[in-house]
């Protein structure tokens, strides 16, 4: 891995975390949205997809960490290696590609639980004519562009927040309305 890269948070409110992070300089690369609401929200200051992604939910809670990898086979050697060791069971969801970010991905889960990323393949936003990037929540592509299942444990699992003195951080039940049931990163959650 080449270097952390991004936080996924879940928020109760992705509308307002993405205009105080506008405030503070960030630029909006991709959403998924309706007609009404804003389910999520990638906003970056580097110049890649994001640095922070905001995705509807009881918040705040850290949905995963991602962490950059240079090339597709660094990912695939992080499976291989895991299955080698006989410890492909914290391997939580791919390897696979995203339609939000494009990123090449497989999801791990650490010896705590907490949720990691290893990615590569996102793109270039350093055109400050690039467009904002809206995926409509109801395109299944924005899950993962190849069709792969998600688990749902993808919709309910979040790490709680710490304060600095080291104390869990209230949370928030998720405040704005949505037309569907959204999970932690704005995708709707399968039925059943």
């Amino acid at each position: 891995m080449a270097r952390l890269d991004h936080f996924n948070i879940c928020v109760p409110d992705v509308p307002r975390a993405q205009q105080y992070y506008t405030a503070l300089g960030f630029g909006l690369s991709e959403t998924i949205e309706d007609e009404q609401t804003v389910y999520a929200a990638w906003m970056y200051r580097k110049q890649t997809v994001h640095d922070v992604a905001f995705t509807g939910g009881a918040g705040p809670r850290l949905h995963h960490l991602g962490f950059f990898a240079h090339e597709a086979h660094a990912v695939l050697r992080m499976c291989d290696i895991l299955g080698s060791l006989s410890l492909q069971a914290h391997i939580e969801r791919g390897p696979g590609r995203h339609g939000v970010s494009n990123a090449f991905y497989v999801y791990l889960r650490d010896p705590d639980g907490h949720r990691v990323e290893i990615y590569t393949s996102d793109y270039y936003t350093g055109d400050p004519d690039h467009p904002v990037l809206r995926w409509s929540v109801r395109d299944p592509r924005r899950r993962d562009f190849w069709g792969n299942a998600v688990i749902p444990s993808w919709y309910s699992d979040a790490s709680v927040v710490l304060d600095l003195d080291g104390k869990v951080q209230p949370v928030a039940e998720l405040a704005q309305t949505a037309e569907a049931k959204v999970g932690a990163d704005g995708f709707t959650a399968p039925a059943g």
